[in-house]
């Protein structure tokens, strides 16, 4: 029980001391906040209110000053007349021990003089511009002044450089000089804040004219110097060549007109500062200028190109219809003993009427050259064109030459090689002579009456009147290949009668020992004998003995292939 006595009492302590600790530091914020009062009392700005009522300000200057003076009177006579009213409130608190109710209002306190000082910091700002507004419009437009007056002395005495804009830019000069006659007229009257608009307004205006003689300058250059000087030497140019009788696909006075009529436009845009206007004709007018020499000197050069090549040609002309003539009369010899390929002739004919069409070509040409009435790079076009032309024609009947040296050559090979077809087809004939048949299957005799056929027939065609080189080289290879394959037949067919022989030979030996087998060999001696079938006479023999005797056969074989 006495210890909780004890502690209350000592809960009961802290509390007290706590209170008088608190009471203690509010009363000292209070001081604080009584020391902050006393300066911005101090801050009092009475005496730039009584300079600026002294400047005696007009307009939206005075306007302004009236909302500060105001704006200041508020805070100075009633805001802070509360603050103080806040303050003393507090203290009362505080001295009652009501600690917590007076912290609580410091802190409130705190937020009002707050306010208080950034609002007549505020108003102190103002009415310090207003107070420096006089001298520094006074100072600006002493500057903007010296700025005019260096700018238009610029634009008049060098308006050569501007042209048909130096009108427009007088023009923007004369609003400035009144926007600074107006600037200065506010000034005297104490509106230094309109006054300050105008300066504004006069240092824009002067940068944009500053910045279009940048620009105008060189456009005006392209105008008044660039182009007349080209369009001039153009028309000179022109002249020269007219009095020479120089033929042009376009109407030049025409273009020279339009080229002339687009610049006066784009001195008219000038003269109304539409600079995008003036930019878009000017790249025309260059490309415009561009196209103009380049049509004088493609006939300049077309000139001299046509008459350095109007012999060549004519000579490469000459020389292709010489060329042709010569295949001509080789073609037409050939004709008598060869039958030419209808794509050949096609093609000759072709070239010989595309060598009709140059000489057309080229004499016309050259007509229009004598009289006078010739457009040159059209000419040189053709020029290029018939060399073009006489190229593909060479080459073509280079081609035609070649194919009838090969066919020449051709038909060298192929009669040799009729000649070795026969030779090879007698030595087939011989080999089936030496083995003293009583006679031959029927296909292959077929077969080699074929081949046979086949070869007079080739004798037959390259003997005629007109050899068809083409239709014999095609029958040549089918020959070939019939050959090769009754050279085949024939090795087989001598292979299969030896085999034969021998096996039917070996096969006496079990003639009588057998009556089947004998039957067998009966058949097969019939097949060889009568029927000339030497395959199945193997065939029937070869069964037969291998019932009897299994690898006599084989044994047979190896001594033929031995």
């Amino acid at each position: 029980m006495f210890v909780i006595i004890i502690g209350i009492i000592l809960i009961v302590l802290f509390a007290l001391w706590y209170m008088w600790f608190l009471q203690k530091r509010n009363a000292s914020t209070l001081n604080k906040y009584k020391d902050r009062t006393d300066e911005l009392k101090k801050a009092q700005l009475d005496d730039k209110i009584k300079k600026l009522e002294e400047m005696k300000l007009a307009g939206a200057s005075d306007d302004r000053f009236n909302q500060l003076k105001i704006e200041y009177h508020k805070q100075s006579d009633d805001i802070f007349s509360d603050i103080l009213k806040d303050m003393r409130a507090a203290e009362y608190k505080n001295t009652e021990f009501k600690v917590f109710g007076c912290a609580s209002d410091l802190k409130k306190i705190n937020t009002e003089l707050d306010d208080y000082q950034n609002k007549i910091s505020e108003v102190s700002q103002g009415f310090d511009k207003l107070l420096a507004s006089n001298e520094l419009n006074a100072t600006h437009s002493e500057e903007l002044q010296h700025s005019y007056q260096a700018l238009r002395k610029q634009v008049l005495t060098q308006s050569f450089s501007y042209g048909p804009a130096t009108d427009k830019l007088e023009d923007e000069l004369s609003e400035i000089a009144s926007l600074l006659d107006s600037e200065k007229q506010l000034t005297t009257k104490g509106d230094h804040l309109e006054a300050s608009q105008y300066l504004d307004d006069v240092k824009i205006k002067l940068g944009l004219i500053t910045d279009q003689l940048k620009i105008i300058e060189p456009l005006y250059h392209d105008l008044n110097e660039v182009f007349p000087g080209q369009i001039d030497e153009i028309k000179f140019v022109y002249q020269k060549l007219d009095k020479q009788h120089f033929k042009f696909v376009d109407d030049i006075v025409q273009l020279i007109s339009d080229v002339q009529r687009e610049v006066d436009e784009s001195g008219e845009k000038l003269g109304e500062l539409n600079f995008d206007a003036v930019n878009a004709n000017n790249e025309d007018i260059k490309q415009r200028i561009d196209d103009l020499y380049e049509t004088l000197t493609l006939e300049i050069d077309g000139k001299r190109d046509v008459l350095k090549e109007q012999k060549p040609v004519l000579d490469y002309l000459n020389h292709a219809v010489y060329q042709h003539n010569r295949l001509d009369k080789r073609i037409q010899k050939l004709q008598e003993g060869y039958i030419l390929a209808d794509k050949t002739l096609d093609t000759f004919k072709n070239n010989f009427d595309a060598l009709n069409e140059i000489r057309r070509q080229y004499d016309a040409d050259v007509q229009s050259i004598a009289d006078k009435n010739v457009i040159f790079s059209q000419v040189r076009q053709d020029f290029k064109d018939i060399v073009k032309q006489l190229d593909e024609i060479e080459a073509s009947e280079k081609t035609i030459n070649d194919d009838l040296n090969q066919m020449l050559s051709s038909e060298r090979i192929a009669r040799n090689s009729v000649d070795d077809y026969a030779k090879r087809l007698e030595i087939q004939k011989k080999m089936m002579e030496q083995l003293r048949l009583n006679g031959l299957p029927e296909d292959y005799l077929d077969y080699f009456y074929m081949v046979y056929d086949e070869i007079n027939k080739l004798y037959d065609e390259l003997d005629a009147e007109q050899i068809n080189m083409e239709d014999i080289s095609k029958q040549v290879i089918v020959t070939q290949e019939d050959l090769d394959n009754l050279i085949e037949k024939t090795s087989k067919l001598k292979y299969n009668v030896e085999l034969a022989e021998k096996l039917l030979q070996y096969a006496n030996r079990y003639a009588n020992k057998n009556s089947d087998f004998n039957d067998q060999l009966v058949k097969a001696r019939a097949l060889f004998d009568d029927d000339y079938n030497y395959n199945d006479a193997v065939e029937v023999i070869s069964k037969a003995l291998e019932e009897v005797e299994s690898g006599s056969v084989e044994r047979i074989k190896e001594t033929i292939n031995s």
